[in-house]
């Protein structure tokens, strides 16, 4: 709005001085020449005159069509305000974040079904394999719990490029053995790199984010799956393998 003000201002003072100019040259003229100004030089000042005229109604009419632009676009912009984000609402972002996902439907999508002579890295690993795509991990482990012992050990991995082993580790101890006694998932994001090799099995990798699911049959942790990727895990992904725990570790005890 400055602007357009701004411009229609200069317009008209630009006119007012070539108008002063114009009247001061034409009487300078005359004063030199008894014999009157020739034809010409008249021409020449009326035409000055006209240009400039055109071109401050020119600029006033754009300033004008400016000025009722930004009216209509402050307007629109209040309408949408009362009609699309009306306070104490979430936006559709927020709403789509905020679904919860159908465990049956991603219980068919991830868990392996059950397969003459799978064995158990077999399962593990497609298991972690299936949720990849959906979850956009960099990285999977699946750890399994030995018999009669607190111990976890290394089942399956996805996209695990570490030289060694992932360690083992013990119920209640740690990152995955404390998840493993409290029987719920845990989400970690924005982690710093140089944390990895405290928090998780997956030693020097760089992704931002962790999840922690174990895996639950009869009221007892018999394994734990640790998920990485780089974008932070949603709330509902939590909520949603908090579900499916129970779902997968009815098959895991096929191979125990």
């Amino acid at each position: 709005m400055k602007s357009t003000r701004s411009a229609k201002i200069l317009a008209f003072s630009s006119f007012v001085v070539i108008l002063v100019l114009a009247f001061v040259l034409v009487g300078a003229f005359q004063n030199q020449s008894d014999a009157g100004l020739p034809a010409g030089i008249y021409v020449l000042v009326v035409a000055i005159i006209a240009l400039s005229l055109t071109n401050l109604l020119q600029i006033m009419r754009l300033t004008a069509d400016t000025i009722r632009s930004e009216d209509y676009l402050k307007k629109s912009f209040a309408q949408v305000d009362e009609q699309d984000y009306t306070p104490g609402t979430a936006s559709p972002k927020q709403q789509a974040e905020e679904e919860k996902l159908d465990p049956e439907a991603y219980a068919e999508q991830i868990i392996p079904p059950s397969e003459s002579g799978q064995t158990l890295s077999q399962f593990s690993e497609k298991l972690l394999s299936n949720a990849a795509g959906p979850f956009e991990l960099v990285q999977g482990l699946f750890y399994v719990r030995k018999q009669d012992s607190d111990e976890f050990t290394i089942a399956g991995k996805y996209a695990y490029y570490g030289e060694e082993e992932p360690q083992d580790f013990e119920l209640g101890k740690a990152l995955p053995g404390q998840t493993a006694k409290n029987q719920k998932s845990l989400r970690l994001n924005k982690i710093p790199e140089n944390y990895f090799t405290i928090l998780s099995g997956l030693g020097s990798s760089s992704p931002s984010s962790l999840l922690f699911v174990p895996v639950i049959h009869q009221e007892k942790t018999i394994g734990l799956i640790e998920l990485a990727a780089f974008k932070n895990f949603e709330h509902r992904t939590e909520e949603l393998f908090n579900a499916l725990s129970e779902k997968i570790g009815n098959r895991l005890t096929e191979f125990l």
